[in-house]
Order: C-alpha cells, then sequence, then structure tokens
C-alpha cells in the first residue's frame, strides 16, 4: 500500500520538479526504518517523531550536498510536461544515468543508516506541543473522511513531509498529502506487475503529462498533473520555503508556525477537496 501511495512521486512529485522522488522516497524509508518507536502513544510518540524528523532532514542535507540539490528541476534542467523535455531527459542519456547513479548512492547511505541504532528519544516533552499539527497527515485524513479512501499507517508516517520533507524547505506537505491519497486508488501495485507492465504505465503516464485528454482510463499521472497544476496556480510554488518564506530550524519552529498560519490551513483545506473531488469522480 506504501509503495502504490508513492506512485508518481519521481520528477518532483508527478514530474513537477519539486522534490526529488529519491528524496522523497528515502525519508519516507526512514521513518519505516523506525516505526517501533513511532508506534509510541502521547508526548512519547511525539518527541520519537522529531527525532525521525531530525534524521529525515539530515539525509536531505546529505542529499543537497553530494547531488547538488533536492529539486529535480534543478538536478535534471528538464521540464517533463513539454515532449523536448521529456525527450532531453532520455536522450542520450546523461540525464536518465545520472538519476539512476543518485539513487544508487541514496540506497548505500540509507543503508547504513538501517545499519545504525534506531535515534533515542531525545526531546523534552515540554517542548513539543501535545497535538502537532502535520501538513500532509491533515490532508490525508479528510481525503478519508470525504471519500472513505485511506490508509491509517500512511497517515500516520506521512508527518516527514512538514515544513517540506524535514523541514528542509522542499514540496509542500499538503500537495504530497493530496498525491499520496489519490494514487491509493490509482497507484500501481508494483510488487504484482510484471516489468512489461510497469513500463507500460510508465510510459502511458509520461504521455499522459502532455496531453489535454489521457489516454485510456484515469491513471495516476495525468489525474497528479491536474491536482499539480491547480495547487501551483492556487499557492503559487509547489515548495514550502516559496509558501511559507521561511526556513524552519526544527520541530518548535514549524509548530508554531502551522498553528496560527491561515495560509496553510486555506492550502490544507484546497489540498484535501481538490483530491477528494478527483477521487469522487473516478468512483
Amino acid at each position: 500500500m506504501m509503495l502504490k501511495a508513492f506512485t508518481g512521486l519521481e520528477g518532483g512529485v508527478v514530474a513537477g520538479g519539486s522534490t526529488c522522488g529519491v528524496v522523497t522516497g528515502g525519508a519516507f524509508g526512514l521513518a519505516l526504518m523506525h516505526e517501533n518507536i513511532l508506534r509510541e502513544k502521547g508526548e512519547k510518540g511525539i518527541a520519537a517523531e522529531a527525532e525521525v524528523m531530525n534524521r529525515v532532514g539530515e539525509y536531505v542535507r546529505w542529499f543537497e550536498s553530494a547531488f547538488g540539490s533536492a529539486l529535480c528541476r534543478e538536478r535534471t534542467g528538464v521540464n517533463f510536461y513539454t515532449g523536448m523535455g521529456q525527450l532531453r531527459y532520455l536522450l542520450p542519456g546523461d540525464k536518465v544515468v545520472k538519476c539512476v547513479w543518485h539513487i544508487r548512492g541514496a540506497m548505500r547511505h540509507l543503508h547504513a543508516c538501517q545499519e545504525e541504532n534506531p535515534p533515542g528519544i531525545n526531546v523534552e516533552p515540554k517542548e513539543i506541543r501535545s497535538e502537532p499539527i502535520h501538513c500532509a497527515q491533515a490532508v490525508l485524513r479528510d481525503i478519508r473522511n470525504r471519500t472513505g479512501i485511506g490508509d491509517p499507517f500512511l497517515e500516520r508516517l506521512s508527518f516527514i513531509f512538514d515544513g517540506g520533507v524535514g523541514f528542509q524547505g522542499g514540496v509542500c506537505g499538503a500537495l504530497a498529502g493530496a498525491i499520496l491519497g489519490i494514487n491509493l486508488l490509482l497507484g500501481w501495485d508494483i510488487r504484482n506487475m510484471s516489468y512489461f507492465q510497469a513500463l507500460k504505465g510508465f510510459i502511458v503516464g509520461h504521455i499522459n503529462l502532455l496531453l489535454d485528454h489521457p489516454i485510456g482510463k484515469p491513471e495516476p499521472f495525468f489525474v497528479g498533473k491536474n491536482i499539480v497544476e491547480r495547487f501551483r496556480q492556487e499557492a503559487g510554488t509547489l515548495e514550502c520555503r516559496g509558501i511559507t518564506e521561511k526556513q524552519f530550524s526544527g520541530w518548535d519552529h514549524f509548530q508554531q508556525h502551522i498553528s496560527a498560519s491561515d495560509k496553510c490551513a486555506a492550502l490544507i483545506a484546497f489540498a484535501g477537496a481538490e483530491a477528494s473531488n478527483a477521487i469522487r469522480n473516478l468512483l
């Protein structure tokens, strides 16, 4: 189910050029690695989330240091919403090979993280809110309440998108939550697909990025593209740093902002409504 939800986050969230799918996937992988301590209830569980967010932030900063940027548009220099952009990504092969190389580097780094002991719970309860607000989680819960489509496990771990993935200013968590929610319905069951089925889905999806009317049945890329574009129009950008005009120093700073921001509350409501409407049209 988690792999299904993450369908289409490549290319910077449905090829939108924002946070690289290797970054969002790796960040969620870190949450999965430490899921045992994230099961804690109350203040201890919140402290565990804060500690995992520290690890996620370290991963994003490592990726930026190793590969220059966590944003797909900056790393590849292509626009996947144009035919020429897609061709340049694939040919003569330097860009796609670079992405494969970055996947390799990220997996090696994450494997090393997995071999380390889980992070200790070092955040004092008095330093954190008793009821934190998480952007992606709020959108996913809204989608589940409106449509019945949801997954509590995904909701619980989606806090890693706060502040643009580990407070690093990347893709807005509200947008990420909308795409994850849609893909619970439309995403690929990749472990039960053949190589050729996956390849066909990839090709059709990327062709649909270029079209006003999709080929075949509704699929993650065409539906997700429309959500991304509407969110961009509403927010003016896909990135948290552009929306908030802030660089968050950590858990407390982000929670102070999100609990008081009318703009972020409006975008959470917008993302939940857009995704829910798209899902209703598909049911």
